[in-house]
């Protein structure tokens, strides 16, 4: 009886930290992203990014925001001629924007991006000024059981957004830009 007891409790046991290794799996991998791009590990930080889905979301973010920039003046009404040029100045900034995205998402530009929480260029001093900034407060929020996002708290944050790639595994599938200025209310 005491046998069949202990085997139930250790099975118990057993039960219960594989559910919490897994429902806390996110926070571990995006400590585990941290570390790796404080370290300025790539091989480890490109373990836990999914470039190709990175890239098709901020293309796709930076495509939406074209489109808004463009569509006041292009409802704005006017001759086919301006909407012609609106259409094709649309198209060349797409262009331009894709190579511009594949050329900036990289192991470096995205631990970078993870390091200062922001996408804005490092600067020539910002060697010496790493040491002393203090990481970013952050927020974070689950939804449903394949999507974890932490908010970065700083005045032009970003969202990262981890997806569950197999039982426990996260990997850094998007990232939410912040607002542009002609977007914010």
């Amino acid at each position: 009886m005491k046998a069949t007891h202990l085997k139930l409790g250790i099975a118990a046991l057993c039960l219960s930290a594989g559910a919490a290794y897994w429902y806390y799996s996110p926070v571990i991998a995006l400590h585990q992203l941290r570390t790796a791009a404080h370290e300025r590990n790539a091989e480890g930080f490109n373990a836990r990014v999914d470039y190709p889905r990175l890239r098709a979301s901020v293309k796709a973010q930076l495509s939406a925001a074209m489109n808004e920039q463009v569509k006041p003046r292009h409802s704005a009404g006017g001759d086919d001629a301006a909407k012609v040029g609106a259409d094709f100045g649309k198209m060349l900034g797409m262009a331009f924007a894709d190579k511009m995205v594949d050329a900036m998402v990289t192991p470096e530009f995205v631990m970078g991006a993870m390091q200062r929480g922001s996408i804005e260029p490092r600067r020539d001093s910002a060697d010496k000024d790493d040491a002393a900034k203090p990481d970013p407060k952050y927020t974070s929020e689950r939804i449903g059981f394949d999507k974890y996002i932490l908010h970065l708290e700083t005045d032009r944050g970003l969202s990262l957004v981890m997806e569950r790639h197999g039982f426990a595994s996260w990997k850094l599938a998007d990232v939410l830009l912040p607002p542009t200025p002609a977007t914010r209310n």
